[in-house]
């Protein structure tokens, strides 16, 4: 009765368990750079994943595109605080902006570790997956950075939604993991 017991048991975790480390496996291949192969042929949408560079099939997104990205931060409790952000690219970094004293500015300054959902505009099931920490948070510059962003999303030369007192921070972010669906 005892070897029924264990072949009935083997039969039904045995399975369970390959799956769930073929697909660790896999996962742990994208975080390299390692595409698996994809069901439906070379024109099925493909997933990326890379280590801190933006692979050059989303650079669009982050460069030229009016694209916002939905930045995801930790709150005390450790709860996830998501906010649609105006944001740009410098090369290397995500430049994101502020003011001091909002909920994003007290998260991030408190824990630097962020994410960033960036979809297309043009096609939403196109996104780019950006998980990083920041690695600068200053003053200096973070007017400029606004009325830029402005610029990129409004077609403004200034952002006009400033309140009096209000200090403009901007952030930097060095993206650690990058993913992808393109």
């Amino acid at each position: 009765m005892r070897t029924g017991t264990s072949r009935a048991i083997r039969q039904a975790v045995l399975p369970a368990a390959l799956l769930g480390l073929f697909t660790a496996g896999c996962a742990r291949l994208g975080d390299h750079g390692v595409q698996a192969a994809r069901p439906g042929g070379a024109n099925a949408p493909q997933h990326i994943a890379t280590r801190g560079t933006i692979p050059p099939e989303f650079l669009d997104l982050v460069t030229t595109k009016k694209a916002f990205a939905n930045l995801a931060t930790l709150m005390p409790s450790g709860s996830p605080q998501v906010t649609p952000i105006w944001f740009d690219f410098d090369g290397q970094y995500i430049r994101v902006n502020s003011a001091r004293g909002r909920a994003k500015d007290e998260h991030m300054r408190r824990n630097p570790r962020v994410g960033l959902s960036i979809l297309d505009p043009d096609n939403p099931y196109r996104y780019l997956e950006i998980r990083g920490r920041v690695i600068k948070i200053t003053e200096d510059g973070a007017v400029e950075h606004i009325n830029a962003l402005a610029k990129k999303y409004r077609g403004m030369e200034t952002y006009h939604s400033r309140v009096p007192g209000e200090v403009r921070v901007m952030y930097v972010i060095e993206p650690r993991r990058v993913g992808g669906r393109s």
